[in-house]
């Protein structure tokens, strides 16, 4: 028999084991330790309360991690992964989790549920349209690794640059909210932010980024969140790549450099410019919306 409970009825070990055999053999490797597991909820803004594992005769089958939060007045859910075993497959269970799913998103008010899918998996997208989801942009995760020979984008002075805090990246009114939830202010964890100011003080871009560090304290990599510019300013390409070279920059620097899930059309001038200095897709996914209603 199917049961389908909220994950704060469940044990820990019966999460971690829902979420590691629904993931077995996955595209990407996401199989968690205890810890890796517990950080995820915090450091996405999931809640065991908006969560649901599915049991099949009493045995852990699978489970969908969510999240809701309030973005530019919007209520918005996010289901942060659907995990269902292979030995369950095909009986009901992923369906079972999505519909219990959308109706914890009803009753908290959510006004729209968000999703990513690999590309590719195609069984996967296909049963979420089948619930009401929709494609509304590919997404690529994007990777430049090591030295370049010269510097890609040129100083440009025109612009002053002050640090911040994401949180502060976020209250702009051209923040984009609606971009994937990993990539939101509440999911930076301890990111820097820098926001950019035209000659007359305005402000007109922003990026939030985190560096990383070996053992030693050597810069090893850096990944951006968002980097996005006041797309009404016929400037927003300039400001894009004066944003791109504060965080990443300087590019004779040996590290790896990162974009995480960037929408090929809501932010497709970043996209563009970074296409243009080198970085390459390394993941690439769908992102769906579903209306609540």
């Amino acid at each position: 028999m199917l049961e389908i409970k909220r994950l704060t009825e469940c044990t820990y070990d019966q999460a971690l084991t829902a979420w590691n055999i629904g993931f077995e053999g996955y595209f990407v490797n996401l199989n968690m330790t205890h810890e890796m597991f517990l950080r995820r909820f915090p450091m996405e803004d999931l809640k065991p309360a908006l969560s649901v594992a599915a049991f099949y005769d009493g045995e852990p089958a699978g489970l969908i991690v969510s999240g809701i939060r309030t973005v530019n007045g919007l209520k918005i859910a996010w289901n942060g992964g659907t995990a269902v075993a292979t030995k369950f497959r095909k009986q009901g269970v992923g369906r079972a989790l999505i519909n219990a799913t959308l109706d914890i998103y009803k009753q908290e008010g959510a006004r729209l549920a968000m999703l990513e899918a690999i590309t590719g998996n195609d069984k996967a997208i296909a049963l979420y349209e089948s619930v009401g989801y929709e494609i509304v942009d590919k997404l690529e995760y994007l990777e430049l690794a090591g030295k370049l020979t010269e510097n890609p984008i040129a100083h440009n002075s025109t612009y002053t640059l002050r640090k911040a805090y994401p949180i502060q990246a976020g209250l702009l009114p051209f923040y984009k909210g609606e971009n994937p939830w990993q990539t939101h202010w509440q999911s930076a964890g301890d990111a820097e932010a820098v926001i950019l100011a035209d000659a007359n003080g305005r402000d007109a871009g922003y990026a939030y980024f985190r560096k990383a560090f070996n053992e030693k304290g050597k810069h090893i990599a850096t990944t951006i969140y968002q980097c996005e510019s006041d797309e009404t300013r016929a400037d927003s390409r300039e400001i894009i790549q004066a944003l791109v070279n504060y965080c990443f920059g300087p590019f004779d620097d040996d590290i790896r450099r990162v974009v995480l899930n960037l929408p090929l059309e809501k932010s497709k001038l970043t996209h563009e410019v970074l296409k243009e200095i080198g970085f390459k897709p390394f993941v690439s996914q769908v992102m769906m919306n579903k209306k609540m209603v």
